[in-house]
C-alpha cells in the first residue's frame, strides 16, 4: 500500500520520538511510496499483476516467507497475473518488463549534476558561480522554493500555490535565460495538492484551490465537502485525479505555471496519499489509492506535452504498477541525513536495488538526504563526510541532484567552501561517465532490465551475489560505495575474473572479498580486465584528469 514511507523506518530512538510526538509519523521498513505489484525471486521467476485490469491496483499481501512457495492475498474480485522466468536475471527482468520501453530521460542529464538551491536570484546566482568555481560539472539547477516558502515546524516548506514568488524570483526569465546561456537548465518542483492562495497575502495570486473547488475538482470527504489534509501547519487538498476534467485543467496549470519561461523539468512529489474515507469522480478509493500515482504520472507528462517541452525531465519519488511506461526517472524519497541502514544513505542504496528488481528501470537519491530533526535526544544534521559520500554514490548512478534539505540552515551543503571540492570532484566522475551511462539509460529505458543493478543481475550464482552494500552500473561498473561516516577503506566482493580499480588502475582477483582504500575522492569503482568497456572508461577518467588518485 503506498504511504509516506515515515522517519526513520525503524532507526532508534529516532522512531519512537517520531511516533509518539506525530502520530505514528516513524514508519518502519516495509513502508514506501511504491506499492509495486511485481516481484522476482532468485530462483529466476517471477510474477506481476496486470496493470490494464481493474485489480492490478487493489491491496495486495505478497508472502515470502517460505522457501517452496509465494502466498499472493489480493483484495480484489479479478485477477490476472504473469508468471514469468528466464534463463538467468537479465532476461527475466527484461520478461516482467513487458517489454520496457519506457520514455527516456533527456541526454543533457547524464553530463552533469543538478544542483538543489533556494533562497532567490542572488542566492541562486552565487551558489551556482561557488560550486562552478570549485570545479563542479552542472547540467541544471532545481529550484523548488519558486513559489516561496513558509516555515513550519518541521522546517522550511513550500507555497502549494504552483505560481512564481514574484518577490524571491522578481526577473525569472532573465535567471532561467542566463543560467541557460551558461549550459545550465532550469528545473522546479509540483505536486498534486492545493492549498488556499489568499492565505500567502500576495497581490494578484490566482487562487487555483478557490477554482478547483468552484469547478469540484476536489478529493471529496463522504459528507461531499472538499477533503482538508493536514500537512503539519496547514491543510492542503488533492486533486481528484479520476476526474478527466480536473486532470486536463491540472496539466494545464503544469504547462501555464510550472514550466513557463523555460523552464525544462521539476520534481513531481507526493502522488501515495489518497485518504481510504475519501470520495473519487470515478471508481473506488480502495482501488484508486494504489493507482493514484500511475494518474499523477499521466497528469504531469501531459502538461509537459501541452508545454511543448520535449526534453522535459521528471522525475517521481510514488509509484504505480504501469507507471514505467509514463515516468522517466524516479528518486528513493526522503531520507535521513545520516548512513543508516534503516533511513539513511544505506537504505538509499537498498531501495534502488529493490526498485531495479521490482520494475523501476532507472532510480535515484538526494545527496545529503533531506530530513533533518532535532529530536531532543539528537539534532539529526549533516555529519561532515555524508554530501561526499552520497555524491560518489550518485556519481555511479542515473541521475546526480543535490538538495538542501528541510533545515537547509542547520545543514552542511555541498557548496560550502569545506564541502565544495568534494562534491564538484564527484561531478567531474560523473560527468566523464557519460558517454557509458548513456548506453546504460538506453538500455534500461528500452529493456526494463534497471540500470542500477543488485549484482545478483550481473553475476548469479556467485558468492558476490550474496551482497547488498555494492552494485553495478549497467553491464560493467561494479561500485562498493562508502557506507559508514568516517570510513577509509570499504570491503567489496568481487565476481570471477580479475577487476581493475577504474581511477587507480590497481588490479585485484575475483572471487573473493578484498578490503580497499576508499579516502574521499577516490571511490571503490572497477570493471572487469577482460571487458572491452575498461579501456574506454579509464580514458575517459582520465581525459577529466581523475584517474591520479591524489588531485582533488
Amino acid at each position: 500500500m503506498d504511504r509516506e514511507q515515515g522517519v526513520g523506518r525503524g532507526e532508534q530512538q529516532l522512531t519512537l520520538l517520531a511516533d509518539l510526538t506525530n502520530r505514528a509519523a516513524g514508519g518502519t521498513e516495509a513502508t514506501t511510496y511504491a506499492a509495486w505489484s511485481s516481484f522476482v525471486t532468485d530462483d529466476v521467476r517471477g510474477v506481476r499483476l496486470d496493470p490494464d485490469t481493474a485489480g492490478s491496483h487493489a491491496f495486495a499481501v505478497a508472502d515470502l516467507r517460505t522457501d517452496d512457495a509465494v502466498g499472493l492475498e489480493l483484495w480484489s474480485r479479478t485477477l490476472h497475473a504473469e508468471l514469468t522466468s528466464g534463463a538467468d536475471p537479465v532476461q527475466l527482468l527484461a520478461r516482467q518488463a513487458a517489454g520496457g520501453d519506457s520514455p527516456r530521460p533527456p541526454r543533457w542529464v547524464e553530463e552533469g549534476a543538478v544542483l538543489g538551491l533556494q533562497g532567490g536570484t542572488g542566492e541562486v546566482r552565487a551558489r551556482v558561480a561557488q560550486a562552478r568555481g570549485a570545479g563542479a560539472e552542472l547540467s541544471a539547477v532545481w529550484l523548488q522554493d519558486w513559489v516561496g516558502q513558509r516555515r513550519t515546524s518541521f522546517g522550511d516548506r513550500l507555497w502549494w500555490t504552483w505560481q512564481r514568488d514574484t518577490e524571491l524570483y522578481p526577473r525569472w526569465r532573465r535567471l532561467v535565460a542566463d543560467l541557460r546561456t551558461d549550459g545550465i537548465r532550469t528545473t522546479t518542483y509540483v505536486n498534486p495538492f492545493l492549498v488556499d492562495a489568499d492565505k500567502k497575502l500576495e497581490p494578484g495570486l490566482r487562487n487555483l484551490w478557490a477554482e478547483a473547488r468552484e469547478l469540484d475538482f476536489l478529493v471529496a470527504r463522504p459528507d461531499g465537502a472538499p477533503y482538508a489534509l493536514d500537512q503539519g501547519d496547514f491543510e492542503a487538498y488533492l486533486i481528484d485525479l479520476t476526474n478527466p476534467r480536473a486532470r486536463g485543467w491540472f496539466s494545464d496549470v503544469i504547462a501555464d505555471e510550472v514550466l513557463r519561461g523555460g523552464v525544462q523539468g521539476m520534481m513531481a512529489d507526493f502522488g501515495e496519499g489518497l485518504p481510504f474515507d475519501a470520495v473519487v469522480r470515478r471508481g473506488d478509493t480502495a482501488t484508486a489509492h494504489n493507482r493514484w500515482p500511475l494518474l499523477w504520472a499521466r497528469t504531469v507528462r501531459e502538461g509537459c506535452v501541452r508545454a511543448q517541452v520535449p526534453d522535459c525531465l521528471v522525475w517521481f519519488r510514488s509509484g504505480a504498477l504501469g507507471m514505467e511506461q509514463e515516468a522517466p526517472m524516479f528518486w528513493g524519497g526522503d531520507q535521513m541525513v545520516d548512513f543508516s541502514a534503516e533511513d539513511g544513505l544505506a537504505s538509499a542504496l537498498s531501495g534502488a536495488l529493490s526498485a531495479g528488481v521490482s520494475g523501476w528501470p532507472l532510480v535515484h537519491a538526494d545527496v545529503g538526504g533531506y530530513t533533518s530533526v532535532d529530536a531532543v535526544v539528537r539534532d539529526y544534521v549533516r555529519p561532515y563526510d555524508l554530501n561526499a559520500r552520497s555524491a560518489e554514490l550518485a556519481a555511479f548512478g542515473t541521475m546526480m541532484r543535490s538538495h538542501e534539505g528541510n533545515r537547509p540552515a542547520e545543514n552542511r551543503q555541498v557548496y560550502d567552501p569545506d564541502q565544495a571540492a568534494d562534491f564538484a570532484r564527484a561531478t567531474r566522475i560523473y560527468a566523464a561517465l557519460a558517454r557509458y551511462r548513456h548506453g546504460v539509460v538506453s538500455e534500461a529505458v528500452r529493456t526494463g532490465v534497471p540500470a542500477v543493478r543488485h549484482t545478483w543481475v550481473n553475476y548469479p550464482g556467485s558468492a558476490a551475489a550474496e551482497s547488498d552494500r555494492q552494485f553495478f552500473l549497467g553491464d560493467s561498473i561494479l561500485v562498493a560505495p562508502v557506507l559508514e561516516s568516517e570510513a577509509t577503506t570499504v570491503t567489496v566482493s568481487l565476481p570471477p575474473g580479475t577487476w581493475v580499480h577504474l581511477l587507480t588502475g590497481a588490479s585485484y582477483p575475483g572471487e573473493k572479498k578484498v578490503e580497499v582504500d576508499a579516502p574521499v575522492g577516490t571511490p571503490a569503482a572497477f570493471v572487469r580486465e577482460d571487458d572491452p568497456e575498461l579501456t574506454a572508461i579509464r580514458a575517459d577518467l582520465s581525459a577529466a584528469g581523475l584517474t591520479d588518485p591524489g588531485r582533488r
